[in-house]
């Protein structure tokens, strides 16, 4: 079975649109399934291909499309029956396939392969399968042939509609018996069969189904045809399709953590579909997402109650624990040694009270460690009063309780020494104190704490907090404890040491909201929102990502809200940083949904578009970025000191078997500009990984000799050093290092957009 890390079902921010955790449990269970068609298809030499959004995902985004929800595969005919033949024998224990021919009311032609045909909260399961319980699994849709006389095929299509429509009539009021017969004796006239009229209206419409499905493969033999879907996007949408030798060579191609087939020329496929793929779309419809959505819904009304969710608890005051502070014992520490000088100048118990004053120097001496080290100047000025109450101690020993006077002024002295310094050193102080969760969301945190810091009379502390993976039912499962990933310059506190009761701080900044309620990782249950608020006068939630705008009405957008902003952080928090002012407004109306619209003016005081920390920390070159430059130093640099300006030129799989000899021409006009352009700009080359990996996939699409030439071409320019060649750097580390973008639209060349450098698309 598919195995996962833990990781992949952290929540995630995809092309600025927010990943929940049970999205990610879905996508992994889709993908498990996916994985086992995938065996089958490759045991059986069966051929398939991902279709539609899957395709999309694939090539754009390296697997699932952030704000899909679905996955879908395409297969012949012939492929698609000889999977149905082998796939129930083959398929893991509990899988199953529906159809129209097995499953009651499912009236699609396709089939749906999934992990089990009903919702199941069995312990085994959900230990399986992520803890996720809904129905889940993929699409196959079947390609058929399409009539290269478009006559006789806009025939076919006419006849499919007509049964399709009178097959979805029967048991209506809009049939009645007369027209009823009267359809069904012109579909036999026109299709030479006999139609049984003596069962029930499911049979029937089960017999026409049937008689569609035989229309549909009555043009197989034409070998001039395109493939393509016939219903419903042939029939009702007038898809012509793609020629049959696009669908004869495949490649595989990475999706999340596994490989899936695509048609070799996927990218006139995609161009054809959508235009320019490459750009980032988003429809404000929902199209029922999450798909799972409905399921929960209809299994609450079996059940009678809703399965466990956060729900709002109302305004609920704090604790008061401000009796457990160092400020507040400090404080009481000072009135302490008032009463016990006036007792020790009116000669009252003396020696007790001298006793008395050394311990409670000493309390007071051992608090102000605990919070601010051992080295703080108060404590020094502690230790000396302890040494001056001795000494008076062993003086009123020998004396029969009596002090001097200029003793007790030496005592008084310090004591007011230390009431001063305590007042100016730590009671007027203010106190900051983060909660990062992980060292790669630091940089959301990094710009507030720089400013709090910088802040005179403030004290500001960095407690990185742990989290934990969950296991399906909640319970804790491995720690990820990662301050190797701060930066070396912040000084860190140790959580598991650091009492925020003791230290009572003016503001708390968490980056954290779930508490409980996130369904794939929890930090210490002590550092829940709902705990902590109780020992601050602020707790300040600010996201540790950064989203797309979008407004209420993109459905996907607002709906995965449920994740992130109607959660204990944003309810417990008493002000929340969001990103603009449009997004204060969002999370207005979310939590008022929420809560209910009395609670809105509680929002719109707490909710802040000021902006997000994000936009102040964009990292600048990192280790790597500056190591790969001084690797390149002796291309780059100009005579004077200056870099030379970096293009990135980028050649993908799917445009050399697209364009072949004039994408080979292409490279050739880059190499001699690259050479006329060198003292200004340095072209940087990166091939697309898919051209080795699926090199005789290539080979055939394009000729041998063609590929021969290319490799030709390619190994010319290596060894020429005019082009940097960057074969073994990371896409998004060249979003960083180059200046520009030039090739065929490609997911590198998003990454330029989104850092709003030129991105240039070459003419072919």
């Amino acid at each position: 079975m598919l195995q996962f890390e833990d990781s992949f079902f952290e929540n995630e921010v995809r092309d600025g649109f927010f990943v929940p955790a049970m999205i990610k449990k879905a996508w992994a269970a889709e993908l498990t399934v996916m994985y086992e068609v995938d065996k089958i298809c490759r045991k059986h030499n069966i051929t398939y291909f991902a279709d539609w959004g899957t395709m999309l995902g694939a090539v754009r985004h390296g697997g699932f499309i952030p704000w899909d929800d679905d996955f879908d595969i395409m297969m012949r005919r012939k492929d698609y029956e000889h999977f149905l033949r082998v796939a129930a024998e083959e398929l893991p224990e509990g899988f199953a396939i529906l159809n129209m021919d097995n499953t009651e009311n499912f009236w699609y032609f396709l089939s749906r392969v999934v992990l089990r045909p009903q919702i199941c909260f069995e312990e085994e399961h959900l230990k399986q399968f992520h803890g996720f319980p809904y129905i889940v699994g993929i699409d196959i849709f079947i390609l058929d042939t399409l009539s290269a006389d478009l006559q006789k095929e806009k025939q076919r299509d006419t006849v499919i509609e007509y049964i399709l429509a009178l097959a979805d009539s029967l048991g209506t009021e809009k049939l009645p018996p007369d027209k009823k017969e009267s359809a069904l004796c012109r579909i036999e006239h026109i299709c030479q069969v006999n139609i049984v009229r003596s069962q029930p209206e499911l049979e029937l419409k089960m017999q026409l189904y049937q008689l569609v499905r035989k229309l549909m493969v009555l043009f197989e033999d034409d070998r001039e045809g395109n493939y393509a879907q016939l219903i419903p996007h042939a029939v009702y949408r007038g898809n012509t399709g793609f020629p049959q030798d696009y669908y004869q060579d495949g490649i595989r191609i990475p999706f999340e953590n596994i490989e899936i087939m695509l048609p070799v020329r996927y990218e006139a496929m995609l161009q054809k579909k959508y235009g320019n793929y490459m750009r980032l779309v988003r429809n404000k419809a929902g199209h029922n997402y999450p798909f799972f959505q409905s399921q929960k819904e209809q299994f609450e009304q079996i059940l009678g109650y809703q399965l466990p969710k956060y729900q709002y608890p109302g305004i609920c005051p704090r604790q008061n624990t401000l009796e457990l502070s160092c400020k507040y014992q400090v404080r009481g520490r000072l009135r302490k040694f008032d009463e016990l000088h006036e007792s020790i100048r009116s000669g009252n118990h003396v020696l007790e009270n001298l006793v008395k004053a050394q311990e409670n120097a000493i309390e007071m001496g051992n608090l102000i460690e605990r919070v601010q080290g051992e080295n703080h100047p108060v404590i020094r000025e502690l230790e000396q009063y302890c040494e001056t109450v001795f000494a008076l101690y062993q003086q009123a020993a020998h004396e029969n309780g009596n002090i001097s006077e200029q003793k007790m002024a030496q005592l008084q002295c310090q004591k007011s020494q230390i009431e001063s310094d305590t007042e100016e050193l730590i009671l007027k102080r203010k106190e900051a104190v983060f909660l990062p969760f992980s060292g790669k969301y630091w940089e959301a945190l990094h710009s507030v704490w720089e400013a709090v810091a910088a802040e005179p009379g403030w004290d500001v502390y960095v407690v990185p907090l742990p989290y934990y993976y969950k296991e399906y039912d909640g319970s804790f499962l491995d720690m990820v404890y990662d301050l190797s990933e701060y930066p070396q310059d912040i000084s860190l506190e140790d959580y598991e040491k650091f009492d925020l009761a003791l230290h009572h701080p003016d503001v708390i900044f968490i980056q954290n909201p779930y508490d409980e309620w996130d369904g794939a990782t929890s930090i210490p249950r002590e550092y829940y929102s709902s705990v902590i608020r109780n020992y601050t006068e602020q707790l300040v939630y600010i996201p540790y990502f950064e989203l797309e705008e979008f407004e209420k009405e993109n459905e996907r957008e607002y709906w995965n809200m449920n994740y992130y902003c109607t959660v204990p952080g944003v309810v417990n928090a008493d002000y929340v940083f969001v990103q603009s002012q449009n997004m204060q407004k969002v999370y207005v109306d979310k939590l008022t949904e929420f809560a209910g619209e009395k609670t809105r003016e509680i929002w719109q005081k707490k909710i802040m578009g000021i902006g997000s920390p994000l936009f102040d920390n964009r990292k600048q070159a990192s280790a790597l970025d500056v190591r790969v430059l001084q690797d390149w130093e002796q291309l780059i640099q100009k005579p004077n000191g200056e870099r030379k300006k970096l293009l990135l030129f980028y050649v993908s799989m799917s445009a050399l078997v697209q364009y072949q000899q004039k994408m080979i021409e292409k490279i050739n006009d880059v190499f001699a500009v690259a050479c006329e352009s060198e003292e200004e700009v340095v072209f940087v080359w990166k091939e697309d990984p898919l051209i080795n990996l699926n090199g005789k996939a290539v080979e055939k699409a394009v000729g041998n000799a063609m590929y021969a030439e290319y490799q030709l071409l390619r190994e010319k320019i290596i060894a020429e050093h005019t082009i940097i060649c960057a074969e073994h750097i990371e896409d998004a580390e060249l979003a960083v290092l180059c200046d520009g973008y030039y090739g065929v639209p490609s997911a590198l060349g998003n990454k330029f957009q989104v850092s709003h450098k030129p991105v240039m698309i070459c003419d072919l």
